[in-house]
């Protein structure tokens, strides 16, 4: 059994638990044990860990002393830049003769205040490690195509506990918190300025229907929606696990203009389509198919912003349409199953396996 050491900044987020309990499975079965070190869990968690667990306040010593202890072959980093440990733990990683893989989403190569220092560092990296997991396909771009032959796609996603969302009572769902609209639109996430909420809220304005409410769920540490209150604008604030999941497969659609990232996942797999802007290129975006399981509008379009959750609110063959589609996305491309291999071409092929052809190369050899 080769050993694998993840190391996962910070705390562990809810939703990793249940990702990593999944790929701890997984790899299990492919010959790998894994062993995730963090500093402890988000409060709040509902998921049982079901993985090896290291918990210690990350810095160099304290993952130096770790790595001899438990001896990995293999290192994993999710570890951002502004971690001090990052270079000082790679470097004795590689000192030690383990391989080491970074996962994440690469560098914007076209982003300004990626280059120089930042760019410098990226680069580094990436030489020193002997493989590189990003989050999707378009992501490769992220990295200067010399690293290419050692770069392996794991479809950022979620791990849900069954294939489909259990039934349960929607309009029980709705009154626990008192909405009685007939239809609604719902945001789940982190309330964050960058995903430019003032747009949904001016166009929910515009919309004008009584029959319609909105519903926010999720922290908000930014005070985004600290003026934010009117007729059937529901402020619910953090909720996890399968009440989430519930809430959403609820309502009619999922609505959030910017920076989109895994919250779609969520909203595919309850069967809500999804209304953005353009302009942002998270990760999960990949999942989006205009016209197909949601749509994409002009960013600060807020008249077409409405007009697009008007018509999936009153179309209801079409809605469902986009509802089966955003489903059957999550479960061709966005299954955790998809993650897990990913994580294990890498692992092959810093073991000594000739990396699979990526898409551009199948595409090319045909």
């Amino acid at each position: 059994m080769t050993k694998v050491l993840l190391i996962n900044q910070e705390q562990l987020p809810h939703y990793r638990i249940s990702v990593y309990n999944h790929l701890a499975a997984y790899l299990k079965k492919e010959g790998y044990s894994l062993t995730v070190a963090s500093e402890g869990l988000q409060p709040g968690s509902a998921h049982p860990v079901e993985f090896e667990h290291a918990v210690l306040p990350l810095s160099f010593f304290g993952l130096a002393r770790l790595m001899l202890a438990s001896r990995p072959e293999v290192v994993i980093l999710w570890v951002r830049l502004r971690y001090l440990y990052l270079f000082p733990t790679l470097f004795f990683a590689k000192l030690l003769g383990k391989k080491v893989i970074y996962w994440g989403h690469g560098a914007d190569l076209g982003k300004r205040e990626h280059h120089g220092l930042p760019m410098l560092a990226n680069s580094i990296e990436y030489e020193v490690c002997d493989a590189l997991i990003l989050y999707a396909e378009h992501l490769r771009k992220n990295v200067k195509p010399r690293f290419y032959p050692k770069v392996f796609i794991a479809n950022n996603t979620l791990a849900f506990s069954s294939e489909t969302l259990p039934a349960f009572d929607r309009a029980a769902c709705l009154a626990r918190y008192g909405i009685h609209t007939r239809k609604n639109i719902i945001c789940c996430g982190r309330m964050q300025v960058r995903k430019r909420l003032d747009h949904l809220f001016a166009a929910f304005g515009q919309l004008k229907r009584r029959d319609t409410g909105l519903i926010l769920v999720g922290p908000d540490t930014e005070g985004v929606l600290t003026h934010v209150a009117g007729e059937n604008i529901h402020v619910l604030g953090p909720i996890y696990g399968d009440e989430r999941l519930q809430l959403l497969a609820a309502c009619e659609v999922f609505c959030l203009p910017g920076a989109v990232g895994l919250s779609i996942v969520d909203a595919f797999y309850c069967g809500l389509p999804l209304v953005t802007e353009d302009g942002d290129e998270s990760p999960e975006i990949m999942y989006l198919k205009d016209g197909v399981n949601g749509f994409v509008v002009p960013r600060g379009d807020i008249a077409q912003l409405a007009s697009r959750l008007n018509l999936l609110l009153d179309d209801d063959a079409l809605r469902r349409r986009f509802a089966a589609a955003a489903q059957e996305e999550i479960r061709s491309h966005g299954h955790i199953d998809t993650l897990c291999a990913g994580f294990v071409e890498a692992l092959r092929f810093v073991e000594g396996e000739p990396a699979p052809l990526s898409v551009q190369e199948k595409a090319a050899a045909k």
